[in-house]
């Protein structure tokens, strides 16, 4: 993977402001956090949430600065929505999935059956530097919006900038694909089918998605967001 260009970083850095921009506008304040506990403190608390990810959660995975953040927005103190971003250092991204360690790696994690991935035969291998974002919440009152959109790009932006990041990836359960949220909104170019069957993770059957997105894109996509032409419709799609 190519080093990053003072190019690159002057996109990244204008990627960040449009957002953040954005985010103002609306009367949100956002904050970047390391303290995953606050993440898991939040969702724990979240209407409509019934799913706490052990990706992100502190008593399931070991989460430090130099690899997991948080965002928090904020309006009149109260937090309104908030996603969180972990770095894998790994040679194989799909393993960590097989083996619950995306998940659980404080502990390992017994189950009857393997984890059956079912991702297509042409995804490439996915290893090296690999962000993963989840925990993505928003409050009833401010969805519809163009939250749901917003934060997933901005943290592609942040993990970056922060952790130099060979690939970007994210799961969404079939509802969400179906409505074309991975693509549409948080803006990954591919989105594959990546487990059918039982997940530990909620304890039933589940039909869970990856989008995806290479280095080469993520850079593409940041110096296409710039033009002032495409944020519009980012946000929009969201």
């Amino acid at each position: 993977m190519r080093a990053l260009t003072s190019q690159d970083y002057d996109n990244i850095q204008a990627v960040i402001s449009l957002y953040l921009d954005s985010l103002e506008g609306m009367g949100l304040e956002l904050t970047v956090e390391t303290d995953m506990a606050g993440w898991a403190d939040v969702m724990r608390s979240a209407p409509k949430m019934a799913v706490l990810n052990p990706a992100f959660d502190p008593e399931e995975s070991y989460l430090h600065p130099g690899n997991s953040f948080w965002l928090r927005l904020r309006h009149e103190e109260e937090t309104v929505a908030c996603i969180a971003n972990r770095l894998y250092v790994t040679d194989d991204y799909i393993g960590l999935k097989r083996s619950l360690r995306l998940w659980y790696d404080r502990k390992p994690v017994l189950i009857n059956e393997p984890i059956n991935i079912v991702l297509p035969e042409d995804v490439p291998h996915i290893g090296g530097r690999v962000g993963h974002h989840g925990g993505l919440w928003v409050h009833p009152d401010w969805r519809g919006i163009g939250l749901a959109g917003t934060l997933p790009r901005l943290t592609r932006a942040l993990s970056m900038r922060h952790f130099d990041v060979d690939w970007h990836c994210g799961t969404v359960f079939k509802p969400l694909a179906d409505r074309g949220l991975p693509s549409k909104a948080y803006g990954y170019p591919h989105v594959d089918i990546c487990i059918d069957g039982y997940f530990p993770v909620t304890g039933r059957h589940e039909t869970i998605y990856m989008g995806w997105i290479t280095r080469p894109e993520i850079l593409k996509q940041f110096a296409e967001t710039v033009q002032p032409a495409t944020l519009e419709p980012a946000i929009a799609a969201a």
